[in-house]
């Protein structure tokens, strides 16, 4: 592989120009504070002169750890927790040869409704995970603030869909909403 060739796919360039105290990545200097999202892969492309070796300081971190010249790939952890990244060999001046890697949650997919029917029970399918809760609710006033909780009879998840059933209330005209948690 030819010097620089990597670079142009990793989502992190991890450069040291002229041999600096700190990190430049993605053009940005002085050793930023990178944002990355738990269960996410990365690939950090690294050319540094062999004095600064790049260390991920957490686990999941593959393409030997730290290295001045290749890939790192970081899965991140989906523990709860920030992580760091520094120079492998100036651990004393991580205050400017590293920072703090701020871990997120992933970002829930979104919900869409892909079906209702309506007849003795009320079958809401919908996109979404396995661990979504809807919450159906109804008024048989639209002008009143006071919704009612409709009784779930089944949620179960399959495919890719979500099939809520609930039993259908009494009244005429019925106004249904769905909270999703």
């Amino acid at each position: 592989m030819l010097a620089g060739q990597f670079l142009r796919a990793a989502d992190f360039n991890v450069t040291t120009p002229g041999g600096a105290l700190n990190f430049t990545i993605n053009g940005v200097a002085n050793s930023p504070t990178l944002t990355l999202v738990r269960g996410q892969t990365y690939t950090f492309g690294i050319t540094n002169s062999s004095f600064h070796p790049f260390n991920i300081l957490a686990p999941g971190v593959s393409g030997g750890n730290p290295t001045a010249n290749g890939v790192l790939t970081f899965t991140v952890p989906m523990a709860v927790s920030n992580y760091m990244y520094r120079c492998g060999v100036h651990t004393t001046t991580a205050s400017l040869m590293g920072a703090i890697l701020t871990i997120e949650p992933p970002v829930p997919p979104p919900i869409q409704i892909v079906g209702l029917s309506v007849s003795s029970n009320i079958v809401l399918r919908s996109t979404g995970t396995n661990t979504l809760t809807l919450s159906p609710e109804f008024t048989t006033n639209i002008s009143a603030t006071n919704w009612f909780a409709l009784t779930v009879q089944t949620n179960r998840f399959a495919d890719g869909t979500n099939e809520t059933i609930c039993g259908r209330p009494e009244g005429n005209p019925v106004f249904i909403r769905i909270r999703a948690q």
